[in-house]
């Protein structure tokens, strides 16, 4: 079992435990919106000036059984000079709904602190199952977090080794994604792309610099995508016998195609 999948598993144990246990503190529940109850409340310091912030995450009441596809609110709260937590923004498009897990079930595993960051976890799918982490770091110029690192992977629950795979896209592939702006469930819309170079190799990871896979791609070749990144492309491909190969490949050898 790969140690992502370990601590996925722990992690969502955790994080159950601390949920059961967990109960909002009094100069919080003036942030708390109308018809929503806490679903999840981490305090650290998240921005380095040596005060105790917080996230605030919401559910409305009643999710479980009337409203399970509903929004869950995030809500950065600042620590102020006068000792006063602070609205600092709030996003409703960040945290996955109850159902967005699949079968597997709730989505959400938490959120984590660390200096000047914070990270998102959720977990979920079926027979096959998935997880994404994303990390957002303070960027003191900007006075805003800004996504910074994002890891992904799936596998298949009976064939764990032969079908795991993981994928971590950092920084300078993810653009300028505030935590305002940021979708945890974005609406990928299909794209055609055909090869322009003569061979494009595929990777495993969008990174400049980083080393090819054997497998390739020839000029005219027409992909599918559904997501790309600063440099990459994340693309489908079916040869003429049926056989799709996936992965990423450089931006600067496609053309997309209206």
């Amino acid at each position: 079992m790969s140690k992502w999948i370990l601590s996925c598993c722990c992690l969502l144990l955790i994080n159950t435990i601390e949920a059961q246990s967990k109960a909002l503190p009094e100069e919080a529940k003036p942030f708390l919106l109308p018809g929503y109850e806490m679903l999840d409340y981490v305090a650290g310091d998240l921005n380095n000036d040596k005060r105790t912030d917080a996230i605030l995450v919401l559910k409305q009441k009643g999710e479980d059984t009337i409203n399970a596809d509903a929004n869950r609110p995030l809500i950065i709260l600042t620590r102020q000079p006068d000792g006063k937590l602070k609205k600092f923004v709030q996003n409703d498009s960040a945290v996955l709904c109850r159902l967005c897990g699949g079968i597997f079930g709730d989505p959400y595993e938490g959120i984590t602190i660390a200096k000047n960051s914070f990270e998102i976890n959720f977990y979920g799918g079926s027979s096959w199952r998935w997880y994404y982490h994303y990390t957002f770091t303070f960027n003191a110029v900007k006075n805003n977090w800004y996504l910074s690192r994002q890891e992904e992977g799936y596998y298949h629950n009976t064939e764990i080794d032969e079908t795991s795979k993981d994928v971590t896209i950092e920084k300078d592939e993810l653009g300028q994604v505030s935590i305002g702006a940021f979708n945890g469930n974005p609406d990928f819309t299909e794209t055609k792309w055909k090869v322009t170079a003569n061979k494009t190799f595929f990777y495993n990871n969008p990174k400049i610099g980083s080393k090819p896979r054997k497998g390739y791609l020839l000029k005219g070749d027409v992909v599918s995508s559904y997501n790309q990144t600063t440099n990459f492309v994340k693309v489908n491909f079916e040869n003429k016998k049926a056989q799709s190969s996936s992965g990423y490949v450089l931006k600067k050898d496609l053309v997309k195609i209206e």
